[in-house]
């Protein structure tokens, strides 16, 4: 995976298909809004926000010949997404920005401890809905908070940017990856 970050914008590319294909996803910062899951990008729109950047950014870019485009939004992590019988989880009970790629994994994290939770309190659903969100609300807050601050990080400009390069130049990769250990462990 290679990752590309800039003022208001960022891309990642990964490969796949034994590397006989790329995936790339550009985030960048536009007035364009439209709802749903199958809403065209417009090219003219990418290509400027990709203007003077890395090369190799733009020509990746320039390979594109269509994209979707996605609205992405979050919400302040909330402590009760239970009520009575009734339980959420995933992006109902927690939606995140994307930056640590962690919707899905908190969704399945949630299932199986939700899971957990009811396979010991049978007899009682709104005790085990109560205790699997209380397990898990910190958790998913401290992800949906920290998804939001790498997105300011990725696109920050100027000094805030010259500080997430510095910083990120200070680090060995280990390090990086010491750092976020915490996600995965």
């Amino acid at each position: 995976m290679n990752l590309w970050v800039g003022p208001g914008m960022h891309m990642v590319i990964w490969p796949m298909r034994k590397e006989t294909f790329a995936n790339i996803t550009v985030v960048f910062h536009s007035s364009r809004f439209e709802e749903g899951w199958d809403t065209y990008g417009d090219p003219d729109e990418l290509k400027a926000c990709v203007a003077g950047l890395h090369p190799t950014v733009s020509q990746f870019v320039m390979s594109i010949e269509d994209w979707r485009m996605y609205v992405l939004r979050d919400r302040e992590p909330i402590k009760d997404w239970s009520k009575g019988r009734v339980t959420l989880l995933g992006d109902a009970a927690h939606p995140m920005l994307q930056y640590l790629a962690q919707g899905a994994c908190m969704a399945m994290e949630d299932a199986v401890c939700l899971a957990d939770s009811v396979a010991a309190n049978q007899a009682d659903l709104v005790s085990a809905f109560q205790a699997y969100q209380q397990q898990r609300y910190i958790r998913t807050a401290r992800i949906q908070l920290t998804a939001r601050l790498y997105g300011h990080v990725y696109h920050a400009k100027g000094a805030t940017a010259d500080l997430r390069n510095h910083f990120l130049q200070s680090k060995t990769p280990a390090q990086i990856f010491e750092s976020m250990a915490w996600i995965y462990e």
